[in-house]
């Protein structure tokens, strides 16, 4: 087990390789997060879906008519 213990020493003492010529570090243009604007969440209850305003239940994207505990069925 020391061996292995001072083998990994003397791999952690090692200076890094030399890069490679011609692979330089580029710095890539990336979108930012917010660039595109998410539409505001929607019921996703019914068929064809209600698609009203809703908040974020346990069951789901529900709005106040289709809320978890107000649910009836009409």
């Amino acid at each position: 087990m020391t061996a292995r213990l001072d083998a990994v020493r003397r791999l952690l003492d090692t200076p890094p390789p030399e890069p490679v010529p011609g692979q330089t570090a580029l710095d890539v243009p990336t979108a930012p997060r917010s660039a595109k604007p998410k539409p505001p969440p929607t019921c996703d209850t019914g068929n064809p879906v209600c698609g009203a305003p809703a908040r974020l239940y346990p069951a789901g994207w529900r709005c106040d008519r289709h809320r978890p505990s107000s649910y009836h069925p009409q």
